[in-house]
């Protein structure tokens, strides 16, 4: 039989810990949120944010690389080369899905379905990559106008 105090207590006892996790961690976890940060300050969020799970994880040569890539991200980042990177990105992207798409029509051509599956499949990664591509230079372009 169940009694309703240890009940209680068990109520109590995981409400409690709860609480606390989410006191203690909520700061850390927003101290590392990106999310609604732009151009060369997510990425300086961004490496500092893998830098702290490195850490957390004792991967030190990591947590040594990340450093080094910070101190040279803080040093040389300026948003027009996040800019020109972004766009041969998307450029990258786009030839990508050129050649899928030649690699689809080839493929349906012989009945291949397996290269169709597979070629269908990659061209339609490489059109979310670069819609993604797209908005992340569209949030540049109007933080610096």
């Amino acid at each position: 039989m169940i009694n309703k105090n240890s009940i209680m207590y068990s109520f109590s006892t995981v409400t409690l810990a709860g609480f606390l996790f989410a006191s203690t961690s909520i700061p850390a976890l927003a101290a590392l949120d990106c999310s609604n940060l732009k151009g060369c300050d997510k990425k300086f969020c961004e490496i500092e944010r893998q830098l702290s799970i490195a850490k957390e994880n004792g991967n030190e040569p990591k947590a040594n690389g990340l450093k080094r890539s910070l101190k040279n991200a803080k040093k040389h980042c300026t948003d027009q080369a996040l800019k020109e990177d972004l766009i041969t990105k998307i450029d990258e992207a786009q030839k990508d899905i050129t050649e899928y798409e030649s690699n689809l029509k080839e493929a349906e051509q012989y009945g291949k379905k397996d290269k169709v599956n597979k070629y269908q499949l990659k061209i339609k990664e490489e059109k979310h990559k670069s819609k993604r591509l797209q908005e992340e230079l569209s949030t540049l372009n109007y933080i610096q106008q």
